[in-house]
């Protein structure tokens, strides 16, 4: 696509113009090849605006910057790069309407709901794909760099999707994404909301800020797309007051429009019954956790969103087995989740307690550089609900873990705690502590394969520490 076309619409001033061919968009310089247009985006680590020179040796014909900077190549100057870029992007990927788009947002529950819909697509033989946190899956599957990209790489990402014959995709839709107007772009066919409560407050500030950037999907759902939300939970009520043409409710409330109950739990999955239009369907999952009622259920509600028949919803629900990371059993009794928030860890806990014959120990911390006012919630929802707590570093980024550890302590109700610093030797210490009929969960890092300490990542797996100390050799 020549430049002039590319650019046409956008107001920014223009500078050593050449109507140059554009072979590709980036924004990431790491990435640049011969005849690409490179945006400069201010990122919270990195200012694209420093990596001009990298660009230019690299090929690129021409940038988008915020400041005028010195360059001999074409220069568009804007006020907003970022949204320039996505509309850049849509004018040269195109629209993608042909896909059928499924966003789930909510603070936990994201990724089992996505892989239940893309679980549920595949039983009913449409080709879909996924981007979330654990995977970028299509006919290639991709480790996921953030749960939603940016909106360049999600247009890419359609169009490899697009080439390959898929026909829906399934995402991941962060609050982040959606208050940066990563999918600004994007016209869902159906929006999942799975429940709301303390996270990021670091980005968002306030409860408030959150809440208004989560609900913000619904705002992106096509004229007659629909809202899938849960009703037991107290964002329930402000979905109802939206103004949208299709909602489906899902709960175990009466006046949810799929109701379920839980008819059998064990450390094997769950039993339910589902109840639509007056007919129950009986659905066995292999997911662990009451709280996986709710992400089935959202699934379900998103099947019936898509026209779906009930037969192929349930029968995508049963072959799913597992998620990397969600309630993962490693080894005998030992889980690794990916819980982070002070409700996330009460889900886990009061899941795993159901089938604790002995006692329940719990290994986890808290990142650093994020919401700061969870932890000590999150230490005295761990030293109620364990019988065993060991405080350990997560993600500490370019914070000491020692203060993130004494943060987390502040909550701690009891002495039914230890603090073991480096995140193997806790891990170590629950395992040799624990009797068979003990339950372990690893809690915080789920699917990750790396810690974050100052600005380095390190080579990090829980559930590979978990096998390693099982056998003895961690």
């Amino acid at each position: 696509m020549r430049l002039s076309e590319l650019i046409l619409g956008v107001d920014g001033q223009l500078y050593n113009m050449k109507d140059v061919e554009i072979r590709s968009l980036e924004f990431d310089s790491r990435k640049i090849n011969r005849d690409a247009l490179y945006i400069a985006v201010q990122g919270a680590r990195y200012d694209g605006h420093n990596f001009i020179r990298e660009v230019e040796s690299k090929g690129a014909v021409a940038v988008v910057t915020q400041k005028k900077v010195d360059t001999t190549l074409p220069q568009i100057v804007v006020s907003d790069t970022r949204d320039v870029l996505r509309k850049l992007a849509k004018r040269f990927y195109g629209n993608f309407d042909k896909l059928i788009k499924i966003g789930v947002t909510g603070t936990n529950g994201k990724t089992t709901t996505a892989f239940l819909i893309h679980s549920i697509l595949t039983q009913a033989r449409r080709n879909p794909g996924l981007i979330g946190t654990v995977y970028y899956l299509s006919k290639t599957t991709y480790k996921a760099t953030r749960t939603t990209p940016e909106a360049l790489d999600i247009l890419k990402l359609y169009n490899e999707f697009e080439m390959q014959g898929l026909d829906s995709v399934v995402m991941e839709v962060s609050s982040h994404a959606l208050k940066l107007k990563r999918v600004e772009d994007i016209d869902f066919d159906v929006a999942v909301f799975t429940n709301l409560s303390q996270d990021h407050l670091d980005f968002h500030d306030t409860m408030d800020d959150y809440r208004a950037s989560k609900l913000h999907i619904f705002s992106l759902l096509k004229q007659n797309g629909h809202a899938v939300y849960n009703n037991d939970d107290e964002i329930g009520a402000f979905i109802k007051a939206l103004p949208l043409v299709n909602k489906i409710s899902f709960g175990t409330k009466t006046g949810s429009d799929i109701q379920a109950r839980i008819v059998e739990q064990t450390l094997d999955g769950l039993r339910l019954m589902v109840r639509l239009d007056g007919n129950e369907h009986e659905v066995r999952s292999a997911l662990i956790g009451e709280f996986n009622l709710y992400n089935i259920l959202a699934a379900f509600a998103a099947g019936i969103a898509l026209d779906i028949d009930t037969k192929n919803i349930v029968g995508g629900i049963e072959k799913l087995k597992t998620v990397r990371g969600r309630m993962e059993r490693v080894v005998s009794n030992i889980f690794v989740d990916f819980a982070h928030t002070p409700a996330a860890i009460e889900n886990v806990l009061r899941s795993l307690r159901k089938y604790a014959v002995g006692r329940l120990i719990i290994v986890f911390g808290c990142g650093g550089d994020r919401d700061k006012d969870k932890r000590p919630k999150m230490g005295a929802i761990a030293s109620k609900l364990a019988d065993m707590v060991v405080i350990t570093s997560d993600n500490p980024r370019t914070e000491v873990p020692t203060q993130i550890i004494d943060d987390i302590k502040r909550g701690i109700i009891g002495n039914n705690y230890k603090i073991v610093e480096d995140r193997v030797d806790a891990i170590r210490y629950a395992i040799s502590s624990r009797d068979d009929s003990d339950i372990v969960v690893i809690a915080g890092k789920g699917h990750e394969e790396y810690q974050i300490v100052g600005d380095r990542e390190i080579e990090f797996d829980d559930a590979e520490v978990v096998r390693k100390c099982s056998e003895n050799s961690c």
